[in-house]
């Protein structure tokens, strides 16, 4: 079906995140903002959705193809299937016989038995766990490598025997063992509580069977193992393998000499075992990770910040806004955007909001670009106009991310007070652009034009009419975006006006597709839209050369611009463009081949 999007181009140029849509400045946001651009959704078109398709019609081909002696065409067309489930082909499934079949062969090669498992394993083939098991003891690690990882998963118990008997095997090799004690933990074999403690305690074991043997037994029981904890960490304190396995040994303890277990971990120099700790604590309770707020903050260790910073978004208290917001200027960008995001929807609480707007007005008076960039985001989302000022000064921030968040910010604030200041600093950009101390690879430079452009555009700010023209005529050196925004914002100034050295210029950008270097896409589509806006009568021989059935931006643009011009409506097709994969292997051949 056909959706509504803006100038599909300008999507390849989202500066941040993903483009969360136009809300108006008087309407509060569901969910906190990104740089996004006004001129994407005004107008708004439909288009031409690209629908993936899948033809089933080589299943018929690869079934028959299974059938042959013929162990290459088969091992691929195994393969082939595999991939067709992956892809989500409709019907698939129809080839499951045929791999069952395939697979419990007495007489194949390897590598076909082994893509059949894979595949059988792909397709999540849990009601051929009996066959998958015996085919694993009768073919050796060749097959159970692949089989019995997916019996863990699905918590088959096909294998329980053998994976009890394999850990009273001290020569079991290291995968085998490592698949028998995860599996005995996945399905809560009880019979093996006492095998896995002893793997747990013996320290001539590798550390990767003795970590996976207590997290398996701390599966088992949801109590008693605080004392087998407190013997591993008591024996070489500080030892981070035995305190991750203490950890482990408490995954389903909640009792009171657990809590303190884990509590006792935060004195440990690892990072690791505190994140691990902390992890556990705040499955147990999240108010206890708040314990351990000034010691968690400054951690190295993202993980530890990130609990902590759970814990402190959940709790929803007015004196936890203060430390949650100085994660506004972390070091890693997931961790500082959830912030901000959780930040956002805290603001929107009555009871919480001023104590949010002042903590994240506090990190924006600071220069840390980090912490701008994402406090402008919070308070550009919930509406807070006083920030304005503040907005005005980051836009001479080093940091483009900062300056382009800023002008973003104030075009959609759109108080007109700041105009003056905003185009001050775009004519200050221009000036270095022409001065050569500034160029289109600038970080942030073209974004923030681009951003400034628009919002003139959106208050009809005349007085930016000389900077804005200057960006209309051919010149890549300025950049396509600070072009592709004042071409849009050219048709605000001059509604129903069309001035006619305007309007010469604009269709030159339009017509301007058969020289060596085209111009932008993005670019004529704004150059049509203003000549619509302008009611440019003159254009519309140049217009209509344009407004095909394709559907593409361009194509839209020039429709639209006729409709404002004539009052006639003449939409093209919307129908979705079909595609289909054409790489399969084997793939009938179709009539016009």
């Amino acid at each position: 079906m056909a959706g509504f999007t803006g100038i599909a181009g300008l999507a390849a140029f989202a500066l941040i995140g993903v483009f969360s849509g136009s809300t108006s400045a008087a309407e509060p946001a569901s969910s906190i903002l990104d740089v996004d651009d006004v001129m994407g959704t005004d107008p708004t078109f439909p288009f031409r959705e690209t629908q993936l398709i899948i033809s089933n019609d080589a299943i018929p081909l690869w079934l028959n193809a299974l059938a042959k002696p013929n162990a290459q065409l088969q091992r691929v067309t195994v393969d082939t299937i595999a991939i067709a489930h992956r892809r989500g082909m409709d019907g698939i499934d129809a080839a499951l016989p045929a791999l069952v079949d395939l697979a419990g062969q007495s007489e194949l090669a390897l590598s076909v038995r082994r893509a059949a498992v894979r595949a059988l394993i792909e397709m999540d083939a849990r009601d051929q766990a009996p066959l998958l098991a015996a085919l694993a003891d009768q073919h050796g690690p060749a097959i159970s490598a692949l089989v019995e990882p997916a019996l863990v998963r699905w918590k088959s118990p096909e294998r329980s025997p053998q994976w009890l008997e394999r850990l009273r095997d001290p020569g079991s090799p290291r995968q085998s063992l490592v698949n028998a004690i995860q599996g005995i933990g996945a399905l809560q074999l009880q019979d093996g509580s006492d095998l896995l403690a002893r793997y747990v305690r013996d320290t001539t074991q590798p550390a990767g069977i003795r970590l996976a043997a207590a997290r398996s037994l701390g599966q088992l029981s949801g109590s008693g193992l605080v004392p087998l904890a407190g013997d591993l960490i008591g024996k070489d304190d500080g030892d981070m393998v035995a305190d991750l396995m203490a950890i482990a040994l408490m995954s389903r303890h909640t009792d009171p000499d657990a809590i303190d277990l884990l509590r006792s971990m935060m004195d440990r120099d690892s990072t690791a075992v505190q994140s691990e700790a902390l992890r556990r604590l705040y499955e147990i309770d999240g108010n206890l990770v708040l314990e351990f707020v000034e010691q968690a903050l400054p951690s190295p260790d993202v993980n530890v910040r990130r609990t902590v910073a759970q814990a402190l978004i959940d709790s929803e208290q007015v004196s936890r806004i203060t430390p949650l917001a100085t994660l506004l200027d972390d070091v890693n960008p997931g961790l500082r955007r959830h912030v901000a995001a959780a930040l956002f929807e805290l603001g929107l609480s009555p009871e919480l909001r001023d104590e949010v707007i002042a903590q994240a007005s506090g990190v924006l008076d600071r220069d840390a670009w980090r912490g701008c960039e994402q406090a402008a985001r919070v308070l550009i989302s919930l509406d807070h106009k006083p920030a304005g000022d503040r907005l005005v000064d980051l836009l001479r921030h080093p940091r483009g991310e900062v300056m382009v968040t800023a002008g973003w910010g104030l075009r959609r604030f759109g108080e007109k007070r700041h105009l003056p200041a905003m185009l001050g600093r775009a004519t200050e950009i221009h000036q270095q652009f022409q001065k050569r101390q500034l160029n289109a690879g600038s970080p942030g430079v073209v974004d923030l034009m681009s951003q400034l452009f628009q919002a003139f555009g959106e208050m009809e700010y005349h007085e930016a009419d000389e900077l804005v023209r200057a960006y209309v005529p051919r010149s890549f050196a300025l950049g396509e975006r600070a072009r592709t925004a004042a071409s849009w914002c050219v048709g605000f100034l001059y509604p129903d006006q069309a001035p006619e050295d305007l309007v010469q210029v604009l269709v030159e950008r339009l017509n301007d597709v058969e020289s060596l270097e085209p111009e932008y896409g993005t670019v004529r589509a704004m150059c049509a839209q203003s000549l619509g806006r302008m009611k440019a009568e003159a254009a519309l021989p140049d217009l209509r050369r344009f407004a095909t059935d394709f559907g593409g931006d361009v194509c839209f643009s020039c429709h639209w611009a006729i409709e404002q011009i004539t009052g006639q409506s003449s939409p093209p097709s919307v129908e979705p463009i079909v595609i289909d994969y054409d790489d399969w292997f084997l793939k009938p051949i179709s009539a016009d081949e």
